[in-house]
């Protein structure tokens, strides 16, 4: 069986992608380092031409949650967008989950990428301290959490979409507008729910915390709040939802509560997922461009790996507003 890079780096100790950098001769890897690899390429018969050539790798990180990584549309659009640039790029895609730290580590081992994208921002601070200790690039799909200005990422204005959700609503006559978000630690639901108390006090509204409510997850999840809020005389005429799979629990709710949407309440949500097109009424949601976050994810990672003294870039997908039939104009009094 003929030697591979992947033998050559388990026996130097080194990434495969340090060997494939010193099969270039590339500038980021020390000389010592090099003697060594070439040392065991040597020892092991390896001889490096372009039929032998390896093809590099990306890791594509899904949440640890089952129900995050397999539940929402959004992260197969991401992946088609992904893998679209990696096959114009012939770059192998190499999908990574697991169930806790352990098994999310030892996929990452595994998997032995040139880089890794992550499909959410709440990264475990032992995976960061792994890839960085190694020198291995990463990029994340979502706002960093910790602020760093040297954690590569790509993102949509999420507070401008949720300033957006409720500038629209207003302009169809609404003044009581709720917000819907998650008790995950979802960064893009606080950054949707900053940009609605924005709107909110722009407009002179009230801000009422009572019409701010979270929904655990679609599939254990507490209802009574949000069926009491809705059976109450003063409710919200709207809201904004963080994310279609939470509007179709809307739905279902503001039904139980003996009302319609959007007769009595309107939705409004983000994704423009299959939920929003099937939906009944359709769903007035947000298309944040997944597939466009895929692609400059991937675009971008594939630059730093290439080119390893890039300054660390962060990049922002335009969204657009998909108006459909669960928002109603407010008839004036």
């Amino acid at each position: 069986m003929a030697v591979t890079i992947k033998d050559v780096a388990k026996a130097a100790g080194v990434s495969p992608s340090t060997v494939s950098r010193t099969i270039n001769n590339h500038y980021s890897i020390s000389e010592e380092t090099k003697a060594r690899v070439r040392q065991v390429m040597k020892e092991l018969g390896y001889h490096s031409d372009k039929m032998n050539k390896v093809v590099r790798t990306i890791g594509v990180v899904f949440q640890r949650s089952v129900v995050d990584a397999y539940e929402n549309p959004i992260y197969l659009e991401i992946i088609r967008g992904i893998s679209y640039i990696c096959n114009k790029s012939r770059y192998r895609l190499e999908i990574i989950t697991g169930a806790d730290y352990s098994e999310m580590t030892e996929g990452i081992i595994t998997a032995q990428a040139d880089g890794y994208i992550f499909l959410y921002s709440n990264i475990d601070e032992r995976v960061i301290a792994h890839l960085t200790e190694r020198e291995i690039p990463f990029i994340m799909v979502g706002k960093p959490m910790d602020k760093s200005t040297t954690t590569l990422s790509v993102d949509t204005d999420n507070v401008q979409a949720g300033y957006e959700a409720v500038k629209y609503l207003t302009e169809l006559g609404h003044t009581k507008i709720g917000y819907i978000g998650t008790e995950r630690k979802g960064q893009f639901s606080l950054d949707r729910q900053i940009g609605y108390l924005q709107c909110i006090t722009e407009k002179r509204f009230p801000i009422r915390m009572d019409y701010i409510l979270n929904i655990s997850s679609s599939y254990s999840y507490n209802p009574t709040a949000i069926l009491e809020l809705l059976k109450r005389d003063d409710r919200p005429t709207a809201f904004v939802v963080c994310d279609d799979i939470y509007a179709v629990i809307m739905v279902r709710l503001i039904e139980e509560a003996g009302l319609k949407c959007p007769e009595d309440i309107s939705l409004i949500s983000f994704n423009n997922s299959i939920f929003a097109r099937l939906m009944h009424p359709e769903l007035t949601s947000f298309d944040i461009n997944a597939n466009q976050l895929g692609m400059e994810a991937v675009s971008q990672l594939i630059k730093h790996i290439e080119t390893p003294t890039m300054f660390t870039t962060r990049t922002i997908v335009p969204f657009t507003l998909v108006k459909r039939k669960s928002c109603r104009r407010m008839e004036k009094a």
